[in-house]
Parts: structure tokens; sequence; C-alpha cells
């Protein structure tokens, strides 16, 4: 990322790689933040599952961080297969968060006041959609890298 900025052979193309890597940044921002806050609050010690975001963080700033430095297949394509993985985790920890406060709850998901309720519960939805959130951003930015 940062070669390609200073490479660029055009202004367009230089802005086209800033904003990538402004994009790119916050990716990093995002799982270095999400990683440190699993890490504060002991996420990773109650269960296997709950382990599951503090590795897809760990691992994901790692490959993104490598990103900033070179754009070569050994780095883009695990890359690029980390954040899909980061989507899934984020998507089925939305879905388990939801489910498991749906019964915890009693209620059903099903009816308006049923899914607020489950929304609403202990087990934060929108936390798990953050991972979700940040694997498409750097899904994003890798599809739009060019060789």
């Amino acid at each position: 990322m940062i070669e390609a900025i200073l490479t660029a052979q055009t202004e367009d193309e230089r802005t086209l790689e800033v904003i990538r890597a402004i994009f790119l940044a916050l990716v990093l921002f995002g799982f270095a933040f999400y990683g440190a806050e699993h890490w504060i609050v002991g996420h990773y010690l109650k269960s296997w599952q709950s382990k599951v975001p503090f590795y897809v963080s760990l691992v994901g700033f790692v490959l993104t961080l490598g990103l900033f430095f070179t754009r070569a297949p050994v780095v883009r394509y695990p890359f690029l297969v980390w954040m899909a993985v980061a989507v899934l985790a984020g998507t089925l920890g939305a879905y388990y968060h939801l489910a498991w406060n749906a019964q915890s709850a009693e209620v059903g998901v099903w009816t308006v006041k049923g899914f607020a309720e489950a929304f609403k519960g202990t087990r934060p939805v929108l936390a798990a959609l953050a991972h979700t959130h940040i694997g498409a951003t750097g899904l994003v930015v890798a599809f739009g890298i060019r060789k």
C-alpha cells in the first residue's frame, strides 16, 4: 500500500491509493481495538466459541499490517480469505447472540417485539456485526487492489 502511493503515476491514481490506505487503516485499527477489547474484558476465556472473535482479530491485524507493506499474493490471498472468515464469524456471532438472547428472554425472533427484545439482550448483537463490517471493508479494499 505504501509503495503504491509512492509509485503512483497520476494524481488520480495517488488519490485512489490514499483512499484505499485510509480504509485499510480503518480495518487495521478495527482489528486492533476489537482484539484489545476482547482481551480486556476476558471474552476469550469463557468457551471455545468466545475465543473466535479474539483470534479473528489477532490474525486479521497481522495480515492487515502485512498488506501495508506488500501486495504480494503470499499476503494478499490469505488476507482475502481471512476477511471472508471475519465476515462469516461476525455474521454467525450476531446470529448466535440473537438466538441466545431470545432463548434467555423466552421470546421468538420472528415478531418485531421479540426481535427487539432479543436484540437488546445481554449478548451484544452489534459487537459481532462489527467483525462483519471490518471484514467486508477489508474485502472491498483487497478486491480493488491491482497487481
